[in-house]
């Protein structure tokens, strides 16, 4: 069950918009029907409602604009954000926005700009053992490094903040065991004015949106960042920590968080 204290509910009001990390929040293990014991249709279901109540779901991803196109031709889906923030697609890519930020002038130079940086290196050298890109992923991205490791988050940006001040590194997440890790996490590695948030915003202005018709759903500090775009923030992992007002934690044990999520949205006349 899913409540939100009333000073909360005062910000909102219809949905317009929802978005929404795609791993780990409406797809668990990168199946849309995978429920932690078996398979279910309930997210299903829920994505169902939101296109039938004309909700424009966007998904904002680490995964490339190409791999996201695929996915939203598939959902009905029209927009969504690519890259952690780098790329904001308008109607399955008719309109592209990039977010480089730093003066480049393509997606591989900015990668290439992050690599020179020398920051992947002194990562490796920092946590040995702890840390490696994200094979084969990080190969096939053209804009930034990807890594995947066990870190601890707060000292991993700290050394990156102190040593590279002009990129971050994003944690965006658990993602499934992975050769010498068993619980880890994905890390991008991007400059310090790219991320969701920062996408949200640019969004935002593009389209005139008003954050009392704004939802966002996920499942990483990444994801949070972006709560206070939005009226409501729907945060489906209990360690992350939030200290923001408007984030909701919701129980997503089963894989089945987002189609609450809708449900409470459908029951409560703001779809």
């Amino acid at each position: 069950m899913i409540t939100i204290p009333r000073r909360i509910l005062n910000n909102l009001e219809k949905v317009q918009v929802i978005y929404t990390d795609v791993d780990g929040t409406f797809v668990t293990d990168g199946c849309l029907f995978r429920h932690h014991d078996g398979y279910t249709l309930n997210n299903a279901h829920a994505i169902y409602t939101l296109l039938t109540e004309e909700v424009d779901v966007v998904m904002i991803s680490g995964r490339e604009k190409e791999k996201l196109k695929e996915t939203a031709r598939i959902l009905g889906f029209n927009n969504y954000i690519a890259n952690l923030g780098i790329e904001i697609v308008y109607n399955q890519g008719e309109k592209v926005i990039t977010n480089f930020g730093v003066e480049v002038p393509d997606q591989n130079s900015l990668k290439k700009w992050i690599e020179q940086s020398g920051v992947v290196n002194a990562l490796f050298k920092k946590y040995p053992g702890k840390v490696a890109y994200y094979q084969p992923w990080s190969e096939i991205l053209r804009t930034h490094p990807l890594l995947i490791g066990e870190l601890d988050n707060a000292d991993v940006q700290k050394f990156v903040a102190g040593n590279f001040p002009a990129l971050r590194i994003i944690d965006n997440g658990r993602v499934a065991p992975h050769e010498q890790f068993e619980r880890p996490h994905a890390y991008h590695i991007v400059p310090v004015k790219v991320g969701k948030r920062a996408a949200v915003k640019i969004d935002r202005a593009e389209r005139g949106l008003q954050s009392q018709n704004l939802i966002g759903i996920g499942d990483s500090m990444e994801d949070v960042s972006l709560a206070d775009q939005v009226a409501v923030f729907f945060l489906l992992d209990e360690t992350v920590p939030a200290k923001l007002d408007n984030v909701i934690l919701v129980n997503n044990s089963d894989g089945e968080g987002f189609s609450r999520i809708v449900n409470f949205l459908k029951q409560n006349d703001y779809l």
